[in-house]
């Protein structure tokens, strides 16, 4: 427990004006084992009238109340006792204002949205005065009694120094030696500056302790510093010291209290840190949702007017022809947009699932070539894949469907940036593995943006980029996969002379990357008239699926729920293949199809997901699926997959 030091009851006096915040308050020191009385006041008056009343221990202030600051309060306690300690309690402070509290005696100060930070400060309140209490009994026992002074300074957490009128170490006890590293024996006799003191301190020393020696004066006495120390092993640390003046034989000597604060600045520093970066959260947070709401709105007004448009009667066949490839146009920005975030979030929550299987890379790279080209064409950019020669395929295992999805990031970013010229990517074989490249001569990068440009967002605080439409994550996700295959991802570029992306994948040595070919999956071919079973439960997405079907010559059956699909299956045995939908009322997707294998083992099923993230089609996959497709449906890409299996 953090107070199981403290074993006397506590009184201590809150000024408080808002009730809750006093509750909460006294319910975490009451939880970390604080043993304490209280009295709460929220006007000046009151507060005064405690302070003689009730005699407390400790002051917890709100800094701001309707009838006088924390300010006030903190000025109020010192003049009645000056050795009360005050700890600032505020919503919302101030650098400035803190330091001015500091500086005006208050023990330390509490953020009370960081409240579990209230019982450190409690504690090292309490320490404080409790330390105090004990340094001025061993001062006073110093003057008494020499043998007395050593049994409490030597009992005491604090170190206690003591130089004489020449500046030479006359007293250095147990506590520290633990701080400062020295023994007695080696500290004794010793200038305590020369041992101890940064080499930044020695003229100010020198300046002021001819004073001292003279006068019992000087800019140290009576205050309390936060200096730095160098230890016996050579390491600096943050010290607290309380010096005092003491007249021995008519000559002026020296007593000083130190503490080891390192860690207490250590913990400012850190709180300061993540105040900064909760301050970058925030910025990072409003880009994220201004940039959603511009690339969704964006390619959604052209869905939406233009659809409006395309209903039109008496509209003309190139019009119509035209307003539908705007619509596609936008669809598939729209798509690219959603899956995009969806990437992200995976890949920050870590999340992302690897799928590591044998695929032929040449097959993968000619794939994005088709894949681009027409882009590329449409803004009179050459593209070039260069690989190297070699006739056998080249097999890779890793995650085909990740690094095509690295590698279309890096080419749409070329294609992009690239206003003319040419664009070219492919792969070397090094002895660690394989390094993949997209080259491109556009816009190029500055070098003061490089380290960055990997950031989410980081369109959002450049102005060379923010004429291009996109949802500004394809570098940061095409990073994220590269380090979830293991590899590393770096850029070479200059401003004007266009840009090189390179990548790597590691590989094992002996199975990797080896000459060969794939082996294809066995696939069961229905030579009969092919009737499917749609299971979906969404009317316009069966109308779809219906239409595209049976302009192809194939009988449909429809369910529309999981349970309806399993008994159709029973009744049915001319049905072929499902198109099974995994979300649906009833009975869903996975459970359906797990009915439906116990006793048509042999009836492909293909699921129907909307969860078109990397790694929950897999696990469709996994739970009995044959294969899947994802939503939106397009009418090439469910033909394709159905010509594996007619």
């Amino acid at each position: 427990m953090p107070f199981k030091e403290i074993k006397n009851k506590v009184k201590i006096l809150f000024a408080e004006d808002v009730p809750v915040h006093n509750i909460m308050a006294k319910e975490i020191l009451r939880k970390e084992g604080l043993n304490f009385d209280f009295l709460l006041v929220d006007e000046k008056e009151a507060f005064r009238k405690a302070l003689t009343e009730f005699k407390p221990d400790l002051v917890i202030t709100d800094y701001m109340m309707p009838d006088f600051t924390g300010m006030e309060a903190l000025l109020l306690s010192l003049a009645v006792n000056p050795d009360i300690p005050v700890i600032i309690l505020t919503g919302s402070i101030s650098e400035e204002v803190a330091v001015e509290c500091m500086r005006s005696g208050a023990t330390n100060y509490v953020i009370k949205e960081n409240l579990v930070r209230l019982p450190f400060a409690v504690k090292e309140a309490l320490q404080k005065k409790i330390a105090l209490m004990e340094q001025r009994k061993a001062i006073l026992a110093l003057q008494e009694s020499e043998s007395r002074l050593q049994t409490i300074t030597r009992s005491a957490g604090d170190a206690i120094i003591m130089i004489d009128n020449d500046g030479l170490i006359s007293f250095w006890n147990p506590a520290a030696e633990k701080i400062l590293g020295y023994n007695e024996e080696e500290a004794a006799g010793k200038n305590l500056h020369e041992l101890i003191a940064p080499p930044e301190y020695q003229k100010d020393f020198h300046a002021h302790f001819d004073i001292f020696r003279h006068s019992g004066e000087g800019n140290a006495i009576g205050r309390i510093l936060e200096l730095e120390a160098i230890r016996k092993n050579g390491d600096r640390i943050h010290v607290s010291l309380n010096l005092s003046a003491v007249k021995i034989k008519e000559l002026w000597h020296a007593v000083g209290i130190v503490s080891d604060i390192t860690e207490r600045k250590k913990f400012a520093e850190e709180l300061l840190s993540a105040k900064i970066r909760a301050e970058a959260s925030d910025r990072l947070k409003t880009a994220f949702i201004n940039n959603i709401s511009h690339e969704v709105r964006t390619p959604l007004n052209g869905i939406l007017g233009f659809s409006e448009l395309i209903s039109q009667p008496g509209l003309p066949d190139q019009e119509r022809s035209q307003y539908s490839s705007l619509i596609k146009k936008s669809s598939n920005r729209l798509l690219r947009t959603i899956t995009s975030y969806m990437d992200i979030s995976m890949i920050v929550s870590g999340t992302m699932q690897i799928q590591n299987k044998p695929f032929d890379l040449k097959e993968s790279m000619h794939d994005l070539l088709d894949q681009f080209r027409p882009a590329c064409q449409a803004k009179g950019l050459d593209l070039l894949l260069k690989v190297p020669v070699q006739e056998l395929p080249i097999i890779v295992n890793s995650d085909a469907e990740l690094l095509v999805k690295i590698i279309s990031h890096l080419i749409d970013n070329a294609v992009k940036f690239t206003p003319v010229g040419v664009i070219s990517f492919g792969y070397t074989m090094k002895p660690q593995g394989l390094e993949f490249f997209v080259k491109d001569t556009g816009i190029g990068i500055s070098k003061e943006l490089q380290p960055r440009i990997f950031e989410h967002f980081i369109q959002e605080e450049t102005s060379f980029t923010r004429n291009y439409d996109g949802s500004v994550l394809g570098l940061s996700i095409a990073k994220g996969l590269v380090e979830s295959l293991g590899g590393k991802i770096w850029v070479k570029s200059q401003i004007g002379s266009g840009s090189e992306f390179h990548f790597t994948l590691p590989h094992n040595e002996t199975e990797a990357m080896m000459p060969g070919r794939v082996k294809k999956e066995k696939v069961e071919i229905i030579t009969k008239e092919p009737v499917i079973l749609v299971a979906e439960d969404d009317e316009p997405n069966y109308i779809l699926i219906d239409i595209l079907l049976k302009k192809e010559g194939i009988t449909v059956i429809h369910a529309t729920n999981g349970k309806e699909a399993v008994e159709l299956c029973r009744k049915h045995p001319e049905i072929s293949l499902v198109l099974m939908d995994m979300k649906m009322p009833e009975l869903n997707g996975m459970d359906a199809t797990y009915e439906i294998k116990s006793f048509r083992k042999d009836l492909p099923v293909i699921a129907i997901t909307a969860y078109a993230m990397s790694g929950y089609e897999r696990q469709e996959v996994g739970s009995g699926c044959d294969d899947y497709i994802a939503k939106p449906i397009s009418k090439e890409k469910l033909l394709a997959l159905l010509r594996k299996y007619f």
